[in-house]
């Protein structure tokens, strides 16, 4: 845990609560603020509030939490752009995860494979494959953008897809019965917080956004 406050921020917006959020970490109290759905939103203009009405510099923040995407192309880029001006900037480290595993938190936890997917447009899907060790969750297999024919046929016995609302009839109804599905709510900058996440250390030319299928598309 970082010594000094910590920031989460997010433009990803899988779960469609909120174009932009941030989520200040003080001690053992979390502060979240969010942009409000239909709205453009400003994510500096939130970030810079969020810490000023709690009495935060930004020179303060010890750390600083980022999702990477799949996700809004728009949100992603704002917020790893923030994120990269904000580290160039100040001596702060930061920490990032795909927002497939992002997703995934919203799963109980088990010993079940979880399969989150967002829907990546033209006929594919983003997904990703999690296996959670020791309370935490771990990518089995880099996250892929591939048909839903082909994410389904790839499906075992137990898998738990994780889908954000609007998209679970549709998986559903293609599902065989041996797997579930469970209906993610309320990702936001908050959820990077969450300890069953493995954040990774990443440096000020690391930070890419995940919203581009050619990446990593099969």
């Amino acid at each position: 845990m970082s010594a000094g406050p910590a920031l989460a921020l997010s433009g990803s917006n899988p779960t469609g609560d909120a174009p932009f959020s941030a989520c200040l970490r003080i001690g053992d109290q979390l502060h979240a603020a969010r942009s409000r759905v239909g709205e453009r939103g400003d994510l500096a203009r939130l970030a810079a509030d969020l810490l000023a009405t709690h009495g935060i510099a930004p020179a303060q923040l010890g750390e600083l939490l980022v999702d990477l995407g799949p996700g809004s192309y728009t949100g992603l880029r704002v917020a790893v752009t923030f994120v990269r001006f904000l580290q160039h900037f100040g001596a702060v480290s930061v920490r990032a995860c795909d927002t497939l595993a992002l997703l995934a938190t919203a799963a109980p936890t088990s010993d079940r494979r979880l399969r989150p997917l967002l829907d990546a447009r033209r006929d594919l899907w983003h997904c990703g494959t999690l296996i959670e060790r020791a309370g935490r969750l771990e990518h089995a297999e880099e996250p892929r953008a591939l048909p839903l024919t082909t994410v389904l046929a790839s499906a075992r016995e137990g898998d738990t897809f994780v889908v954000a609302p609007g998209l679970a009839d549709d998986v559903m109804a293609r599902l065989a019965a041996s797997a579930m599905v469970h209906v993610a709510n309320g990702i936001t900058a908050e959820t990077l917080f969450s300890q069953r996440l493995s954040l990774a250390e990443h440096g000020p030319h690391e930070l890419e956004p995940r919203y581009l299928m050619s990446s990593y598309a099969g």
